[in-house]
């Protein structure tokens, strides 16, 4: 997929046939197994304006595809790669056989390797990632709005790639190279950022900082004429190190996994500044562990919440303070055992285990160590055990342990945390931020008051997600001034970040087709659903639609709260604006004018005979006898 498209068996490329047959595999694959309807077929594959003979052209497209694909298949056979459903056609396949997820898994792989230091393994595994690309990805279908976004994805994976094979190139000393490939990323995307950020400091490390200090000019004046913004943090940091000559920042910093030892006396946590607004209580929690573990006693305590709420981001400010203070830090990330970098990552534990050993056998000789293991409920089972038998076992040493786990972690994780519970670890569960706190989080970040109404708009779209609310925060900064009372930007606003698309796309892919479209009916109906119009736009069973919903819940595209009267839609709801915005785009415009007509239409129904005193009609009257029964369901409901 990353390039002209290719499909291959036993090495021999397949004969896939004329360009619309070509995209219409392609938005098929797009789809990761799930299936797609005939209807949205049509729309995509002729831009929203299907012919009258659209519907055929499909089903012999999809005929010609099955004979591509399953050569030896007989007439009576079902087939088991291109599948019909009740709803449309799905494709059969492991998500390994593309291109594209190697591609992207072999550059997380390369983030891993380079984090634990690595640099020349993490430098070959990135050309091999790069060495995949083609051409375009998805050309045959360029012309096609549905492969956007994902085109869009892509190609940025692909520049934060050559960003990371930059960097690497500079902690290797090959200088000469890491300039020509930075050049070459600012020409490709002059408001790229990062990439005039390492050309920067590849340049000032060639012994050129003049000519940094001139390409950093240059940026300034082309992100105020094309942006009107001024360049960011990272860039005028970078120019401030090469004024100072400041070789210490613009050398590649050193692995983020690694354990950080300061030399000088070891003194008591003098307290974790409130840098994170919003998050002072927690912080103020995790300082108290560490000045009991600073005493020798030592301390255990566990960061959760949902994605995005953010956890790492506390137990980096914990980290910074402790390291600052004198502390070893040891830092690590846990993985699935399948995940490709697991054993990278059981290397990287080494070190923890070491620690942890050595305070257990001389604790009084030791300083005071902190130790962070996030994403524990990916851990597997021996580390979990090691955890616990440490936590039962070092009570008295200079230990403050801090682990990250997701808020529903499964029944072994479960198990996990009960045990160290009854051992006094301090649980702390992140909620979302309430609206003073999305009020100090944009005045932080733009230096200035908030308005009211903006920050309540702000909370609306991000639910008071941190992950959320600072995407919106950086796609604003891109588009225009930050905001003020009389500021101009509701356009902005209605505009979903790149991320966020991502995230839903993902959170999409999880769920069933029929669970697709409740999630679908729900963003039309609005940011708190009335799942009984949801049921009867897809005339279904009340009990089943809300069985759907629940997969939505647990994919994060809704949430669930106790309805606090009989009409409150039965307490499901969009946990952030956004989100629903996500999902709304996702839909072609055809599909969203029929649903937004239905639910009109839907709603008429149920006002005028109520407005009138007479019985209300039943909207499936010239459907079969299951609708109506379903219909006659629905009614029994009150409806608000």
């Amino acid at each position: 997929m990353l390039g002209p498209l290719e499909v291959r068996r036993d090495g021999e490329v397949l004969r896939l046939g004329p360009p619309k047959r070509r995209a219409l595999l392609l938005r098929l694959l797009l789809e990761n197994g799930h299936t797609v309807g005939v209807e949205r077929l049509c729309d995509d594959l002729w831009n929203g304006s299907p012919p009258p003979g659209a519907r055929s052209s499909v089903h012999a497209h999809i005929s010609r595809l099955r004979t591509v694909l399953e050569p030896g298949r007989g007439r009576h056979r079902e087939p088991q790669v291109l599948r019909s459903t009740p709803t449309g056609y799905a494709l059969s396949f492991r998500s390994e056989l593309l291109d594209s997820v190697r591609f992207e898994r072999s550059v997380r792989q390369a983030q891993v390797l380079a984090d634990a230091g690595r640099v020349d393994e993490a430098l070959r595994e990135t050309e091999r990632a790069l060495a995949m690309w083609r051409g375009t990805p998805l050309a045959d279908a360029r012309d096609h709005p549905f492969v956007t976004g994902e085109s869009g994805r892509l190609h940025d994976v692909k520049l934060s790639a050559e960003e990371l094979r930059t960097s690497l190139l500079l902690r290797e000393s090959r200088i000469v190279e890491a300039i020509t490939s930075a050049e070459r990323l600012v020409e490709r995307d002059p408001l790229r950022e990062a990439s005039w950020t390492v050309l920067m400091r590849a340049l000032y490390l060639a012994g050129r900082p003049a000519e940094a200090l001139r390409r950093y000019e240059e940026v300034r004046l082309l992100l105020a004429r094309d942006l009107g913004v001024e360049p960011g943090p990272g860039l005028r940091d970078t120019q401030l190190a090469v004024l100072r000559h400041d070789i210490g920042a613009l050398r590649p910093p050193p692995p983020r996994v690694a354990a950080a030892v300061q030399s000088g006396p070891v003194r008591r946590p003098a307290g974790i500044r409130p840098d994170l607004p919003g998050r002072e209580r927690e912080l103020g929690r995790l300082s108290e562990l560490l000045r009991g573990a600073a005493g020798g006693r030592a301390g255990w305590a566990v960061v959760t919440g949902e994605p995005g709420v953010g956890k790492s981001r506390i137990v980096e400010e914990v980290a910074r303070q402790a390291c600052d203070t004198g502390w070893q830090v040891l830092r690590t990330w846990c993985a699935e055992e399948s995940h490709p970098g697991s054993r990278v990552l059981d290397r990287q534990l080494e070190p923890l285990a070491a620690q942890l050993r050595k305070l257990s056998e001389n604790a009084h000789v030791t300083g005071p160590t902190l130790c962070v293991v996030e994403d524990v409920h990916l851990a597997s089972d021996d580390l979990r055990g090691l955890l616990l038998t440490y936590a039962r076992t070092l009570r008295e040493a200079p230990l403050a342990v801090v682990c990250t786990v997701a808020d529903l972690p499964g029944p072994a994780t479960e198990r996990f945390l009960a045990g160290l519970a009854g051992r006094g670890a301090d649980v702390l569960s992140l909620a979302p931020l309430t609206e003073a706190g999305v009020r100090r989080v944009v005045s932080a970040a733009t230096e200035g008051p908030v308005p009211g109404d903006v920050a309540h708009r702000l909370h609306g779209l991000s639910g008071g997600n941190p992950f959320l609310l600072h995407q919106v925060l950086a796609h604003l900064r891109h588009l225009g001034p930050a905001p003020h009372p009389h500021g101009t930007w509701s356009r902005e606003l209605r505009t979903v970040p790149p991320a966020v698309r991502s995230v839903v796309r993902a959170r999409l892919a999880e769920l069933s087709p029929a669970a697709r479209q409740v999630v679908d009916r729900a963003a039309v109906t609005g940011d708190r659903p009335d799942m009984r119009l949801v049921a009867r736009l897809g005339l279904m069973p009340l009990d089943e639609t809300l069985s759907l919903a629940d997969q939505a819940v647990a994919a994060r595209l809704l949430a669930w709260s106790e309805a606090t009267s009989p009409y409150d839609s039965q307490g499901y709801h969009f946990p952030a604006g956004l989100l629903r915005r996500a999902v709304l785009d996702e839909l072609s415009p055809a599909r969203r004018r029929t649903l937004h007509a239905d639910v009109c239409r839907a709603r008429v129904m149920t006002a005028v005979p109520t407005l009138l005193g007479g019985a209300r009609p039943s909207v499936a009257q010239a459907a079969d006898g299951k609708a109506v029964e379903t219909e006659r369901e629905v009614s029994a409901v009150p409806v608000r």
